[in-house]
């Protein structure tokens, strides 16, 4: 995704299983176009799933947004996530008594989070501390996935399910990769934020 922690964009990964596919590729972070719409809607999803089932050496780090801009996806409000950020996994607000409110409907793209709060959110997001984790195998299985979920919407199911077990091996092989650059330390960190928050709940 821009800025964060390759050269790799969500849009030029969505593109290049477009391209594969046959689709037409995509202008815009939400250009409306249906191929835009089916492939973001899953891109969180694939990522956070490989995040967890991966065992990748990543930090979690929190923030308070508000410098607010127009939303899309039918929210109202966007905010910039930090440029560091590879994945947002959570969104929050706090209610009067300083306590979260999780049940927020939100979403995100390559850069912002979209949600109807004016006020500001607070999230919780990933930070790679080792660049290969969002390097070339991890992007190209990314990319598999997305080819798969294009496979499906032309109902050829059976080589969506080949394409699904290609992105497995491949994202195997990102696993590895980052395993051998692991460093030692513990891979989660509570933010200032986070150890605030709970002692005041």
């Amino acid at each position: 995704m821009p800025g964060m922690a390759t050269s790799f964009s969500m849009l030029q990964i969505m593109n290049a299983a477009l391209a594969v596919q046959g689709y037409d590729e995509i202008v815009a972070n939400n250009d409306g176009s249906d191929e835009w719409q089916l492939l973001s809607r899953q891109w969180p999803l694939i990522v956070e799933a490989e995040l967890e089932a991966g065992n990748y050496h990543f930090t979690r780090q929190e923030a308070f947004l508000n410098q607010r801009q127009d939303g899309l996806f039918g929210f109202e409000d966007a905010y910039l996530v930090p440029l560091d950020a590879m994945h947002v996994r959570r969104l929050w607000t706090l209610n009067e008594r300083e306590e979260r409110e999780t049940d927020v409907p939100w979403g995100q793209d390559g850069t912002r989070v979209h949600v109807t709060e004016p006020a500001g959110v607070f999230i919780e997001y990933l930070v790679a501390a080792d660049p290969s984790l969002w390097g070339a195998n991890f992007c190209l299985a990314v990319n598999m996935k997305l080819q798969a979920i294009l496979l499906r919407n032309k109902e050829d199911y059976g080589a969506a399910d080949r394409m699904d077990l290609d992105a497995a091996q491949v994202f195997q092989t990102a696993r590895t990769t980052s395993s051998k650059a692991r460093s030692a330390t513990e891979p989660y960190k509570t933010g200032r934020i986070a150890q605030a928050r709970f002692r005041r709940a």
